[in-house]
C-alpha cells in the first residue's frame, strides 16, 4: 500500500508535466511537504477540455453513494489488478483517471518485530506520479461536493519486495498523457499499471517520526540507522 508520501517542491510540477499541454494555473502556495497523510487535500493532475488541469482532492476516496466521507480512510488506495471490476473504483477508472505528483513514500518494514519506516525516492529525487483515481461526492445536506482521490498500487519490484508486498504504481512521463486521456482503452490503461523498474529508485531508513502525520518537516526524509 500507499500510505504517506512527500511532495517537497510543489513548484516543480508544472516542470513534470511539461510534456502535456496545460491549463493556465496559478502556482500552489503551499508548503512543502514531507508527510502527507491520508484525508489531506493533495494536488492532483485530471483532464479538461483536451488539456490537463491541476486541482486539490482529499486523499481517500469517497464513492458517490456513501453516507459520510469516513468512507475514504478505508479506500486511500486501489488495487490495480481488480480497479476496473471494484464498485467503488470501476467508474472512476473509466472516466475519471488522474496523476499524483510525488517526489518520494514511505513504506514500512518489519526488522525485529518493530515497524520501520522506510523512505523511497527516484535516484534523481525527481518529482514523478502516482497513477490515481478521482471522484465526486456530494453530502446530503452540503452545497459543495467534495472531491476525492485513490493511489492505485501493483506487485513490488525487486528493490521494494523485501520491504512490503505492494507499492504504488509510479507512471512513465511517457505514459501520463495516455492515463488522463478519456479515449484511451482499457487493456492499454491495464498494461501501465505494473512496476517501476527498481533501477530508478533508492530506498533508505528514516526516523519512527514519520508515523505520526503531526511531524512534516525535513527531518522525516533525513536517513536514520537501524538498531
Amino acid at each position: 500500500m500507499c500510505g504517506r508520501y512527500t511532495l517537497r517542491r510543489v513548484n516543480l510540477i508544472r516542470a513534470a508535466l511539461s510534456a502535456m499541454p496545460m491549463l493556465p494555473f496559478e502556482e500552489f502556495s503551499q508548503r512543502p511537504r514531507f508527510n502527507v497523510a491520508p484525508s489531506q487535500q493533495v494536488p492532483i493532475v485530471r483532464w479538461e477540455e483536451s488539456a490537463a488541469k491541476i486541482d486539490l482532492a482529499r486523499w481517500g476516496l469517497i464513492p458517490p453513494w456513501a453516507k459520510d466521507a469516513s468512507a475514504g480512510y478505508k479506500l486511500i488506495n486501489a488495487r490495480s489488478e481488480t480497479v476496473g471490476q471494484t464498485p467503488a473504483f470501476r467508474g472512476a477508472f473509466g472516466s475519471r483517471r488522474c496523476l499524483v505528483p510525488a517526489d518520494g513514500f514511505y513504506e514500512w518494514q518489519s526488522v525485529g518485530g518493530k515497524r520501520q519506516p522506510i523512505f523511497v525516492h527516484r535516484r534523481d529525487d525527481g518529482v514523478f506520479c502516482f497513477a490515481g483515481l478521482w471522484e465526486r461526492w456530494k453530502p446530503a445536506e452540503a452545497d459543495r461536493a467534495v472531491d476525492s482521490v485513490t493511489i492505485l498500487t501493483t506487485r513490488p519490484n525487486r528493490l521494494l519486495e523485501p520491504i512490503h508486498d505492494r507499492m504504488p504504481v509510479i507512471l512513465r512521463q511517457d505514459d501520463y498523457r495516455r492515463w488522463l486521456d478519456p479515449a484511451t482503452p482499457r487493456d492499454v490503461l491495464k498494461a501501465l499499471l505494473g512496476p517501476c523498474p527498481e533501477g530508478e529508485l533508492e530506498a533508505y531508513p528514516v526516523s519512527p517520526m514519520v508515523n505520526n502525520p503531526k511531524n512534516d518537516d525535513p527531518q522525516c526524509v533525513e536517513p536514520n540507522q537501524v538498531k
